[in-house]
């Protein structure tokens, strides 16, 4: 059964998988749309979903906008 967070005695690994969802996103997500991958960024270091440019030619990070 589901419990707030108020309810937990320690509700340190609930705030660590709410961090996650935040950074990551959901893991039930579908995959990205055309035009759009996911993958480690050299510049932020983050996982991140990266855009195509408009010339087809480069990635752009949705983070930090560094072209890969």
């Amino acid at each position: 059964m589901a419990r707030r967070e108020e309810e937990m005695e320690d509700p340190f690994l609930y705030r660590r998988y709410l961090r996650a969802l935040e950074r990551y996103g959901n893991p039930a997500d579908e995959r990205p749309s055309p035009g759009h991958v996911i993958r480690h960024c050299p510049g932020c270091g983050r996982r991140a979903m990266f855009r195509l440019d408009p010339e087809g030619t480069w990635f752009e990070c949705l983070h930090c906008g560094h072209y890969a």
